[in-house]
């Protein structure tokens, strides 16, 4: 390089903003400006003139090559022994950290070119040197505020997701995940417009998008966005969600940067198709993580690792009475004073403690991976007594996967409880119906000379109005030898068929014990049941005395779906239809009696219409021709294996169709 004016050139590189620095090509130093002075603290005056690398001892305290030097270096040996510089042209560019150059060390952005002389030959570098510590220390504490927000939208219960300025994608929580089918790392960094496909099936705006839009310009186009502040809130039908289209709510707020700036929006998307809900909606910034928080719609509050509340959300402020101005940079426990009144540990206080020690001390808390849950019980809160509480804590990270802190939800379940425990209560209540109703069904099935009888009930719900009775008659002079068999069906269901039921049973059951006639004994029941009933209910039954000396079944159908009979000797089929009408619905009906005879082998089968009414899931009626035929097929089994083939082929017809109506089956077979 020729310098015809070399104190104009060194004027130039003092007057540099960036620590310079020039050497020749045997590496001595030529120009030292006063920003390097600055930097380094050496003055020109002990560096201009000197080599051996002892430019390089301000930097690492040692002598050794630094970018400038690089520059004489063949690009082949460059690229081979340092990966990390990047080379455009002839200049190399590199950004490093010195640990030692100061305490704390410090991020260096340092600049090399060659220099040359007036036929190209390289006579020397220069090199620029930039402190960037500032710099770099900003984006390690954005890393760890953007890594917190992460973990805190991955907690929100709605899918949310969360675009820059340039609306690629910056977060995709769990739930939405879940909503959308399409896992955070097939989306994360995408933009065009891409997280509105699994929505649209198009690449288009989303309400996030709209966010960077002029309040105006919303307005004029968007008459069904409603802005509050600067939040947008939307209800919108998206018809190729899936089948039969979806109804969503969802809610976008800007982000902010520390000057006000906007860097972003966030958007979370509710599915309201089930159950749409009277919401209120919340105005506020979305400049911090306690805005993130104050967006959850149950009770939250974060502390960080010492204990000291760094958020507390409007849900929160809404439970405890107490504004988050008053509770935010508190700790010992004092958080814990609106609900224990006592300073005491909270669930987020158990995340920071040894998972050993929380299973030792608190015994109630489940654990499920980093995450503790919990329900308990809060004797007083805010003057109320009695308070259930569901709460679930876990843990905050930085971006080195160290805690941080605690964030813990909490929500009322008072009402939930509370529901449970009188759904328990009437559940028992059923129960103890439910076995008093058992109660009145024989459990041993009297047997007598010449027949084999069996019979069963199975309810559709704990209770029911079906009911059987075998009913001897040796009390009776003259009767023994006779059983009374009935089988009712009460209309209805639950328990006030289960008390008419009861009711219809022991007028029945008292009146054919003291009539020998069947229809004698029906009238008298249906006058009885008439006057008492006042629920307009009725019940249809067969009721018939089976003598052994003649081998008859004296019978009454009152509107009971009529009992068949199989002959054994040609396999003929007999119905034992109606005599008279269902008792309970008029009073002074005449009932006809008639007898039927049962020879060795012949099958008699006494049903309610659960039996035929049971459905498929087609919604196809089990109905009597599907019963005839199993009968006829099982006639040759005893009387308790022709029923139990009939039940399991009504259970096997329906699969998987609910029971909709009790069962009951008799059947009787001479022998």
């Amino acid at each position: 390089m020729v310098r015809q004016a070399p104190s104009f050139q060194d004027a130039i590189i003092d007057f540099l903003p960036d620590a310079t620095l020039v050497i020749s090509r045997d590496g001595r130093v030529l120009a030292w400006n006063n920003a390097m002075e600055a930097l380094t603290g050496v003055p020109a005056a002990q560096m201009l003139g000197k080599g051996d690398y002892e430019y390089a001892l301000p930097f690492y305290k040692k002598r050794r090559p630094i970018l400038a030097d690089l520059v004489f270096v063949p690009k082949t040996e460059l690229e081979e022994k340092y990966d990390t510089v990047e080379r455009i042209g002839d200049t190399l560019i590199v950004d490093i950290f010195i640990p030692d150059f100061r305490p704390g060390g410090i991020y260096l952005w340092a600049k090399a070119s060659p220099l040359y002389d007036p036929e190209g030959n390289v006579i020397g570098a220069i090199e620029t040197i930039r402190d960037i510590t500032g710099r770099k220390r900003a984006e390690q504490e954005m890393a760890r505020t953007t890594r917190e927000m992460a973990e805190i939208i991955n907690f929100l219960p709605d899918a949310t997701l969360v675009i820059d300025r340039e609306g690629k994608v910056m977060a995709w929580n769990r739930a939405m995940e879940d909503l959308t089918g399409v896992p955070a790392g097939e989306m994360v960094g995408k933009g065009d417009y891409e997280y509105a496909l699994p929505f649209y099936k198009e690449q288009r705006p989303m309400l996030a998008n709209l966010v960077f839009l002029p309040g105006a310009e919303i307005e004029k186009r968007y008459d069904f966005v409603e802005r509050m502040g600067d939040t947008l809130v939307v209800d919108i039908f998206i018809p190729d969600f899936r089948p039969g289209g979806a109804y969503f709510w969802a809610k976008a707020s800007p982000l902010y940067d520390p000057e006000g700036n906007i860097m972003g929006a966030i958007e979370t998307i509710r599915d309201i198709t089930a159950r749409k809900r009277d919401e209120q909606e919340i105005v506020r910034s979305r400049r911090s993580l306690a805005d993130i928080i104050s967006f959850l719609p149950d009770a939250t509050f974060a502390i960080n690792r010492d204990g000291v509340v760094i958020t507390w959300n409007r849900a929160m402020e809404d439970l405890t009475g107490i504004p988050a101005s008053a509770m935010i940079g508190k700790g010992d426990y004092e958080y814990s004073l609106p609900f224990y009144q006592e300073r005491r540990p909270m669930l987020a206080n158990l995340v920071l403690m040894p998972e050993a020690e929380v299973e030792s001390l608190y015994t109630h808390v489940n654990r499920e991976g980093d995450t503790l849950v919990v329900d308990t019980f809060i004797p007083s809160i805010r003057g109320k007594s009695g308070r259930y509480f569901w709460a679930k804590a876990s843990p905050l990270y930085d971006p080195d996967g160290n805690v941080t802190g605690a964030i813990e939800t909490i929500r009322d379940i008072t009402e939930r409880r509370e529901m449970e425990g009188r759904l328990a209560r009437s559940n028992a209540e059923l129960q103890i119906a439910a076995d008093i109703q058992r109660s009145f069904m024989p459990d041993v099935i009297p047997q007598i000379r010449g027949f084999d009888i069996a019979a069963r009930t199975v309810m559709a719900k704990e209770v029911g109005g079906d009911f059987f009775d075998v009913i001897p008659f040796e009390i009776i002079a003259l009767s023994k030898g006779t059983l009374g068999l009935l089988v009712a069906d009460v209309s209805g269901k639950g328990v006030p068929a289960a008390l008419f039921m009861a009711l219809s049973r022991i007028v029945v059951r008292v009146n054919v014990l003291w009539h020998r006639d069947p229809a004698k004994a029906i009238y008298d029941a249906n006058n009885i049941i008439t006057e008492d009933s006042k629920s307009g209910m009725f019940v249809t039954l067969f009721f018939g005395a089976l003598s052994e000396s003649d081998r008859t079944l004296k019978y009454v159908n009152a509107g009971h779906n009529p009992p068949v009979v199989i002959r054994s000797l040609d396999g003929t089929l007999e119905e034992l239809l109606p005599t008279g009408m269902a008792i309970g619905a008029d009073s002074h009906q005449e009932y006809e009696s008639r007898t039927v005879s049962i020879g060795t082998g012949d099958v008699v089968v006494i049903y309610t219409d659960g039996v035929t009414d049971a459905m498929d899931t087609q919604e196809q009626f089990f109905g009597e021709d599907r019963l005839y035929s199993i009968i006829r097929e099982s006639a040759h089994l005893t009387a308790r294996e022709i029923l139990d083939r009939i039940l399991s082929e009504v259970r096997e017809f329906s699969k998987d169709m609910p029971q909709f109506d009790d069962i009951t089956v008799l059947v009787v077979k001479g022998k």
